[in-house]
């Protein structure tokens, strides 16, 4: 029924190790939280009815890591001396301690890891690729410096409208609403218009620049063919199904 704290009050008043038997059910392995509970509640019968402080202290061994110095000691009459708990108190301050020591150790891999992120980022920027005069578009087979292109450190190259086109149906439906409104704005922009100043006219050139870098990173921050997009697509199947289409058809 899940009365575990009522059955531990119940077992306390006939005897502890009835109590502490209860704890040690299997079905308290997962909750820690509420097997903290109860042992908490064991410990501060334990100091402020049986008045046995060596006994509390013990809980601390036998809860498994549960408790915690900190965890007993408001149950702890004003009058205590620290001899009761001095050792307690002492290997509680050396755990702390090592778990200090871990988190300097922690921070300073992270630390490490992030410089040699910055130095992988500033490397990136620095490489280049030569394209040569005969290299086609791995979409449409094409010539490739015909018209705008991406080019990938994984040497596949597309052409931008082939690679968007490409690409398109498989992103989330979030990112594809973000693509096609930044194709809607460019488009916008690209269309003359009359009678503008020189101001204007820049305003709406870097507006335009803003927006293909924007594009460019929500279509081409990976290769579609060798990307973390393409493993996602491994199961996809080459033909979609469909029972009033004769699958061979897609296949001229």
């Amino acid at each position: 029924m899940g009365l575990y704290e009522e059955a531990v009050a119940m077992a306390l008043k006939v005897d502890v190790e009835l109590a502490k038997s209860i704890t040690d059910r299997t079905e308290l392995e997962e909750d820690e939280e509420l097997k903290k509970k109860l042992w908490l509640k064991i410990a501060r019968h334990v100091v402020e009815e049986e008045k046995d402080i060596k006994k509390a202290m013990l809980f601390l061994q036998e809860s498994k890591d549960l408790l915690k110095i900190e965890d007993v000691l408001p149950f702890f009459p004003d009058f205590v001396t620290i001899d009761h708990f001095k050792d307690a108190l002492c290997e509680s301050l050396s755990e702390y301690n090592k778990g200090i020591d871990q988190l300097k150790e922690e921070m300073n891999i992270a630390t490490a890891s992030a410089r040699s992120i910055r130095s992988s980022i500033q490397q990136s920027k620095n490489r280049h690729l030569v394209v040569g005069g005969t290299e086609r578009c791995s979409s449409c087979s094409r010539q490739l410096q015909t018209r705008a292109f991406h080019v990938f450190p994984c040497q596949h190259v597309f052409h931008h409208d082939c690679l968007l086109q490409e690409i398109r149906p498989l992103l989330i439906d979030a990112k594809r609403e973000i693509v096609d409104q930044l194709q809607q704005e460019l488009i916008l922009l690209s269309q003359p218009v009359a009678n503008v100043d020189e101001t204007t006219n820049r305003e709406r050139r870097l507006k335009r620049q803003q927006l293909v870098e924007e594009l460019n990173q929500s279509i081409a921050s990976e290769c579609i063919l060798c990307g973390e997009i393409a493993v996602r697509f491994i199961d996809a199947p080459f033909i979609e199904s469909n029972k009033d289409k004769d699958p061979s058809d897609g296949w001229l």
